[in-house]
């Protein structure tokens, strides 16, 4: 039972809901296109889930103060299984209304399970193993995409010519997916939960509905939060150009291929970034600002590339094979696109959990994060679904990406060593907000003595 309680078996709870979920949701998507024949229809689908997330992120603090993040996170593993059952559909039958509906409420729920989730994992271990706690949950969902890849690879070997994947694979996504509920019922309430260093998890006290939207408000309007919004949406807006690409240039099998590999080197270069962020070498200070520099410098770097190599293949009509010549240029373009994609993410929850403590205040965080994250695939997908070229869509990644790492580095530079909090919240503190309560709102939190040194 002690283990049972502990932060270790939360996170490997939460990981295990990430593999299931969103991890062999990016499998699939990761065969581009969602292994549809053409991208047009699955990437418009996609927009409408990145569309109600990013909406649903947002509002979900105050599902979790409603009706707390366990419940919360239980509601956000509903849409998985529904979504990839339509994409199946559409793969098997060519049933076009059901991959819409699909996409509408994988989107609603997947809302409130990335701010759940991201809560969950950035609040529940104590500050100095977040970051390996984070990078463990984030080899989880890529070994999701793994095990994806693996089955996708295994049904789809054979198929060195274009076209749609085996319906078979996604009904063997349907069937895991749903496993992702039952799941969510074993998640420990942050009162429960037992830390190793006897520290108490901070979840704030209930409140109305009507000061949730006022808390919110405030998180937007900050000065850090409002410098890092344009980063939040730019790092994830290329994902619709990404899988366009491997739809219009590739066979089925690298297709199965890039979805397997993408998956194994995204975990190790998590991993190892995580690692680093935690370090006690080191500053905090210094972790933020390395951290933001290897990850988004390297980013950066990537685009040249991709800037080359879309030049040369646009208007390229043939589908290449991991036989073909010319193949390990795009495709390693790709994986390694997704590889640094995936630090950057692991940097900006890094990043979210630094400024931010408390499971109420993190839910805003990280929902701001993952719901403009959202709105950025939305719009990417959203082009992504029309013809237009893919040079210029690059291009358009190019841009949005360099304008936000301007504000984002000022909000960045100003992280200092040790989180202070402000007047306001040392006064919510004395006044005893952090308390006891009940399992569906709020759980134990730390004591006023322990919060005000923590913020010296």
């Amino acid at each position: 039972m002690a283990f049972f309680r502990s932060v270790l078996a939360q996170m490997i709870i939460c990981g295990m809901i990430a593999l299931l979920g969103p991890g062999l949701w990016n499998a699939n998507n990761s065969l581009g296109a969602g292994g549809a024949l053409l991208p047009y229809l699955v990437n418009g689908g996609n927009s409408l889930v990145f569309g109600l997330m990013g909406l649903f992120c947002i509002l979900s603090p105050i599902f979790v103060n409603w009706i707390g993040v366990k419940r919360t996170l239980i509601a956000g593993t509903l849409g998985w299984s529904v979504y990839s059952a339509a994409l199946y559909q559409n793969n098997r039958f060519g049933t076009e209304w059901f991959v819409m509906l699909g996409a509408a409420i994988c989107g609603i729920s997947a809302g409130l399970y990335w701010a759940a989730e991201g809560s969950i994992v950035l609040s529940y271990p104590e500050h100095a193993k977040r970051g390996r706690y984070l990078a463990l949950w984030l080899a989880f969902k890529n070994s999701g995409q793994l095990i994806g890849g693996a089955i996708n690879l295994g049904l789809n070997a054979d198929r060195s010519t274009g076209g749609k994947v085996s319906w078979v694979t996604l009904l063997i996504f349907v069937i895991l997916q749903a496993c992702a509920l039952p799941l969510a019922f074993l998640l420990s309430p942050p009162e429960k939960t037992n830390r190793s260093d006897g520290t108490k998890i901070v979840v704030e006290s209930q409140t109305t509905t009507r000061e949730q939207f006022r808390l919110l408000w405030k998180t937007i309007t900050t000065r850090q939060i409002g410098l890092l919004l344009p980063v939040f949406f730019a790092s994830w807006f290329y994902w619709g150009y990404a899988s366009t690409f491997l739809t219009l240039y590739f066979s089925v099998r690298a297709r199965a291929l890039a979805s397997f590999l993408s998956a194994i080197t995204g975990t190790i270069a998590c991993t190892i970034f995580g690692f680093f962020l935690d370090s006690q070498k080191f500053s905090v200070k210094f972790r933020i600002r390395f951290g933001f520099l290897l990850s988004c410098g390297m980013f950066t770097l990537m685009w040249i590339w991709v800037l080359i190599v879309q030049h040369q293949w646009e208007g390229r009509l043939d589908k290449l094979d991991w036989s073909s010549p010319g193949f390990g240029k795009g495709f390693g373009m790709y994986i390694m696109l997704g590889t640094i994609g995936n630090m950057v993410q692991n940097y900006l929850y890094f990043l979210i959990g630094t400024v931010g403590d408390g499971t109420s205040e993190l839910s805003r965080g990280t929902g701001l994060l993952r719901g403009v994250e959202s709105w950025g695939q939305c719009a990417s997908f959203g082009i992504s679904s029309s013809k237009f070229s893919p040079f210029w869509t690059t291009v358009i990644n190019v841009v949005f990406w360099t304008v936000s790492l301007v504000p984002a580095s000022f909000a960045i530079w100003e992280v200092e060593d040790r989180r202070k909090l402000d007047q306001e919240r040392l006064s919510e503190l004395e006044g005893g907000v952090a308390s006891t309560t009940s399992d569906e709102s709020i759980g134990k939190g730390e004591t006023v003595s322990e919060k005000v040194s923590e913020a010296k």
